[in-house]
């Protein structure tokens, strides 16, 4: 976990400062672009440092490297899989502080934290996905895969806020009382669910990374 942890926190030590001056400074009031882009840049951080963190996999033959230690293949996923789950946590608590210091409205406020948090949750989903196919099929296959999930992620969010969002013809007070009144739902329900979604990931890319060993 110290070796994957490393490029983790070295990768969000590039993106978030860059991020944190975007919104303090460029955007100095909470906006729907900046809810957009909020959910966004979790994702990137997150499935950017996986990507990074396997590509040094990939050319220190760091999985071969730990067949020859007394390593279970448990352990080994576990460690992938538990360093994107801390991760994710502390961007998600990243970005809510970084409402202290963003003035906006309440609605905007309610609107980016449901984002932040299912930006999160696809993000987990996500990054268990590419360890199967990581530990399945091989880096050559991530590659492509993480390629075509990156820009649909980037894509399908502007094409939803653009041409669907942008024109309902609903009040943003609407949307946050229909928002409060799913309180349960959304942040018991979903987050419990995204984790055992997580959690079964998991599963199977345990039972990937030991079919693969043969």
């Amino acid at each position: 976990m110290k070796k994957n942890a490393l490029y983790f926190a070295g990768y969000a030590a590039l993106i978030m400062p860059l991020m944190t001056l975007y919104f303090y400074y460029v955007r100095k009031e909470f906006s729907g672009a900046m809810v957009l882009f909020q959910g966004l840049w979790l994702i990137l951080v997150v499935e950017g440092a996986l990507a990074v963190n396997e590509k040094a996999e990939d050319k220190t033959n760091g999985y071969d490297f730990l067949r020859t230690l007394p390593i279970k293949d448990r352990e080994i996923v576990q460690s992938k899989f538990l360093t994107v789950l801390l991760t994710t946590v502390f961007l998600v608590v990243f970005n809510y502080i970084l409402y202290l210091f963003i003035p906006g409205s309440a609605y905007m406020y309610a609107i980016g934290a449901v984002v932040v948090l299912f930006a999160a949750i696809y993000a987990l989903v996500l990054a268990g996905v590419s360890y199967i196919i990581i530990f399945r099929f091989g880096h050559a296959a991530f590659v492509k895969f993480i390629w075509a999930a990156m820009i649909i992620s980037m894509v399908a969010p502007i094409i939803i806020f653009e041409f669907v969002i942008l024109k309902m013809d609903t009040d943003l007070a609407t949307v946050t009382e229909k928002l409060s009144q799913l309180y349960w739902l959304i942040w018991i329900v979903i987050p419990v669910c995204g984790i055992v979604l997580f959690y079964f990931l998991f599963q199977l890319a345990t039972k990937a990374k030991a079919a693969a060993r043969g």
